[in-house]
């Protein structure tokens, strides 16, 4: 009896310990015919800010690379990018930030969908949690999106950095690498 208590107790710790999975993407968000700045515009979770993120409508951008899929049902599937031609510098953050207690102050990252927006390139993903470093993978990306899983082990974590590194299909003048997310699964802690 008392083990099946101890049990009991452990799974219900788990279960409030757990957070509910937050799905986000970016169909909320206004179309946009142009790469537009997401100027730390909060999506789905209101203290998940999106740094150095451009984001737009690719059925409606004629600039859109083969990685910026278009939803056929739609035509106007709005994602966020970083990189290519559009930004010199392909680097950008998830940041949770914490407004006012007892909002929700760390985040698990779960999966993301990711693309490379014009050219096969790779991404560097680095976790933080508060300033301390956590991990970082590598993931090669094409032009097809395809779900990336994060380590089980990434848990309380305040900061996801991407960095899409250059394609150097051509060594004498290498291409700038970028990223296209469709969306996002995470668990608020």
């Amino acid at each position: 009896m008392k083990r099946n208590l101890l049990v009991l107790g452990f799974v219900v710790a788990l279960a409030l310990n757990a957070g509910a999975q937050t799905y986000i993407d970016f169909s909320g968000m206004p179309f946009a015919s142009v790469p537009t700045p997401m100027a730390n515009h909060p999506a789905a979770v209101s203290n998940l800010f999106w740094d150095n993120f451009l984001y737009v409508t690719p059925g409606m951008w004629h600039g859109a690379g083969p990685g910026f899929w278009v939803d056929p049902t739609t035509q106007h599937n709005t994602v966020l990018f970083i990189g290519g031609p559009w930004q010199s510098v392909a680097q950008g953050s998830i940041v949770m930030r914490v407004q006012q207690p007892p909002n929700v102050s760390t985040f698990q990252p779960v999966s993301i969908t990711l693309s490379s927006g014009w050219i096969p390139n790779g991404v560097v993903v680095t976790a933080y949690a508060n300033s301390r470093l956590v991990g970082t993978l590598t993931w090669n990306l094409t032009t097809t999106p395809a779900i990336h899983q994060f380590p089980a082990t990434w848990t309380n974590i305040t900061q996801l950095v991407f960095t899409a590194d250059p394609s150097v299909a051509n060594a004498v003048h290498p291409q700038p690498g970028s990223m296209v997310i469709y969306n996002f699964l995470l668990i608020e802690r």
